[in-house]
């Protein structure tokens, strides 16, 4: 099925957020999710998928959205320049203070939040997006939230 152009121009503006909310939680970059974002439109327009209906339809450009920053990030270098840049100013806010405490989460724990609070999946939701058990996405919330708590506390992270 080939999608015409007013199709695409809807599905992105329906999809494109959320696709671009999780790649920049993934990535950092404002390029690199741009590039994502990009490629998960592409791989829609080459595979073609079809979809029992739309929660079905935003899992999938959630997964895939996920799946291409792990691809991303697998690549040789990205890995290790992410972790070399240096660290952010001070949060001079409580909503600064919750980004730099979620962009100090592991990747897992990171995406499991973002499709829990910033998605509203529920944890059987995300672990069929991710491929994971129910209990392991149950786990990896608990972890998070603890994390997330002791950093808003001020205690250090051990990533």
């Amino acid at each position: 099925m080939a999608y015409s152009e007013e199709q695409m121009r809807r599905i992105i503006a329906e999809y494109g957020p959320s696709v671009w909310r999780l790649a920049m939680a993934w990535l950092h970059n404002t390029a690199d999710a741009e590039d994502i974002y990009q490629e998960v439109f592409l791989k829609l327009i080459r595979a073609k998928p079809t979809f029992e209906n739309d929660a079905h339809q935003k899992a999938w450009f959630l997964q895939v959205t996920a799946n291409c920053c792990k691809d991303h990030l697998k690549k040789a270098g990205r890995r290790h320049a992410a972790e070399e840049q240096p660290p952010a100013a001070e949060p001079a806010g409580e909503n600064d203070a919750l980004e730099a405490a979620l962009d100090a989460l592991p990747d897992r724990y990171r995406t499991i939040i973002h499709l829990y609070y910033f998605e509203g999946y529920q944890t059987g939701e995300i672990a069929g997006i991710l491929k994971m058990k129910p209990s392991t996405v149950r786990s990896g919330l608990k972890r998070a939230r603890k994390r997330l708590k002791d950093f808003m506390e001020g205690e250090v992270l051990d990533v």
